[in-house]
C-alpha cells in the first residue's frame, strides 16, 4: 500500500491542521470526529504487454468497463500464425504418440524369428547335422536383433510421447504471447484518459489507458495521536459528503487504515475510510466529516 506523501495528501494535511482542533473538541465517548477528503482507492495505467503497432482502441475517455473489456488491441498478425504453426505441430506429434504400429511389427519379427530359431534347434536334435551350427548361430543373432527392435521401438514412441508435452507448452507460450497482444481491463472502473492511438508503435510497459475506480473511494483524515489507535480499523464509520453547498449526503463506511507514523509537526495521524459509491454520484476531491464508532 503506497502511504507516500502527494500534493493531494498536503492539502488533506492542511485541512487536518485547520481542524485539528475542531476534531479534538469533537471527539466523544462513543466516537471520534475529524475532516476528511474523498480520493480515488484505485487508479490503473494499463500498459502494452508486447512490442508492436496498436490497430484497435476500443474505449474513450468516459466510458464505464468492466473487468476483462476490451480496451485495445495490437497487430497479432505474427502471433497468430505462431500459434497456428504450434497447434499443426501438437495434431501431429499428437498423431505419432499413438501410433504404435511400429511396436506391433518388431513383435511380430521377434515371434517369427523365434519360431525359427526353435525349429532349427529342434530340427538339430532330432537329425544330426541337419542344420549347422552357423545357421542356428544366424537365427540366434535374428532373434536377438528382433527384441532389441522391440524394445527401439517402443523408445520411439515414449519419445514421440514426450515430444507431445513439448509441443503443448510451445503451443501455451503462443497463446500467451497472442493474448498478450489484446488489452483487457483487469477490473471495472471509468476511462478517464486514453494516452495511445491505433497506429501507433508502443513498448512493453507504456500506458495506453487510464482507469480509475469510482465505485468504492476512500476518505482520507487526520486524528490526533492519542485517538488514533490500530484498533480502529474495522470499526464502522458515518460519512457526511458536503457534495453540494447546502447539503451534504451520508455514507456509512469502514475504517481501514490507521497510519503507524505520528506526523512530527503536530502530532496527526493519517486514518482511512472506504465507502461505497456504486452509483458513481460521489467523486474525488469533495470535503466530508467522519464521524468513527470506537
Amino acid at each position: 500500500m503506497n502511504v507516500r506523501f502527494t500534493v493531494f495528501h498536503l492539502a488533506i494535511f492542511q485541512l487536518a491542521i485547520a481542524f485539528s482542533g475542531f476534531a479534538g473538541a469533537q471527539a466523544s465517548a462513543t466516537s471520534l470526529e475529524t475532516e476528511g477528503v474523498l480520493t480515488l482507492l484505485e487508479e490503473i495505467r494499463i500498459p502494452a504487454r508486447d512490442a508492436g503497432v496498436l490497430v484497435e482502441i476500443a474505449v474513450r475517455p468516459g466510458m464505464s468497463v468492466t473487468k476483462e473489456m476490451l480496451l485495445a488491441k495490437q497487430d497479432d498478425t505474427e502471433a497468430q500464425v505462431t500459434s497456428d504453426q504450434a497447434k499443426t505441430e501438437l495434431s501431429n506429434a499428437s498423431r505419432l504418440a499413438r501410433n504404435d504400429l511400429k511396436v506391433q511389427l518388431a513383435r511380430k519379427a521377434h515371434e517369427v524369428a523365434a519360431a525359427e530359431l526353435k525349429r532349427a534347434i529342434e530340427a538339430a536334435e532330432r537329425f544330426s547335422k541337419s542344420v549347422s551350427q552357423s545357421e542356428i548361430e544366424r537365427l540366434q543373432l535374428a532373434t536377438e536383433q528382433a527384441d532389441l527392435q522391440i524394445y527401439q521401438a517402443r523408445f520411439d514412441l515414449k519419445t514421440a510421447q514426450l515430444e507431445v508435452d513439448t509441443h503443448e507448452a510451445n503451443l501455451r507460450l503462443a497463446e500467451h504471447r497472442l493474448q498478450k497482444r489484446t488489452i483487457l481491463a483487469p477490473s471495472s472502473g471509468v476511462v478517464v484518459e486514453v494516452m495511445k492511438q491505433a497506429g501507433e508503435w508502443v513498448e512493453p510497459g507504456e500506458t495506453v489507458v487510464r482507469i480509475v475506480r469510482i465505485d468504492r473511494l476512500r476518505v482520507e483524515g487526520f486524528l490526533s495521536a492519542q485517538q488514533a489507535s490500530a484498533k480502529l480499523v474495522g470499526q464502522p464509520a458515518l460519512v457526511s459528503v458536503r457534495n453540494q453547498p447546502d447539503s451534504s449526503t451520508d455514507v456509512q463506511g469502514e475504517v481501514t487504515f490507521v497510519s503507524p507514523e505520528i506526523h512530527p509537526l503536530n502530532g496527526m495521524v493519517r486514518v482511512w475510510v472506504e465507502i461505497d459509491n456504486a452509483d458513481a454520484t460521489l467523486r474525488p476531491g469533495l470535503q466530508a466529516t467522519i464521524k468513527i464508532e470506537q
